[in-house]
């Protein structure tokens, strides 16, 4: 895969890829320091396991907007046709 022949293919779901990837790093950043310890008692407002919950989730979100940038890159992603020539 390569970012150039992503652009050569579709340039805005090119784009659009790269700005969800640059906006969960962020969120996930800012939410990695604002949570709080995932061993504290105290369950109310932003707790830990909470947030790293939601890191669990965004990094799931991650892979698949990157598998989904791996597959716009791809330079022949149709099957071969039938019957060969």
């Amino acid at each position: 895969m390569g970012i150039r022949t992503a652009i050569e293919h579709n340039a805005l779901v090119t784009f659009l890829l790269l700005f969800a990837i640059g906006w969960v790093v962020l969120i996930g950043l800012q939410i990695t320091a604002q949570m709080g310890s995932p061993t504290s008692i105290n369950w109310v407002g932003r707790h830990g396991l909470g947030g790293v919950m939601g890191i669990l989730v965004m990094l799931i979100f991650l892979g698949l907007v990157i598998a989904a940038f791996g597959a716009l890159g791809e330079p022949d992603p149709a099957p071969e046709e039938w019957p060969p020539e």
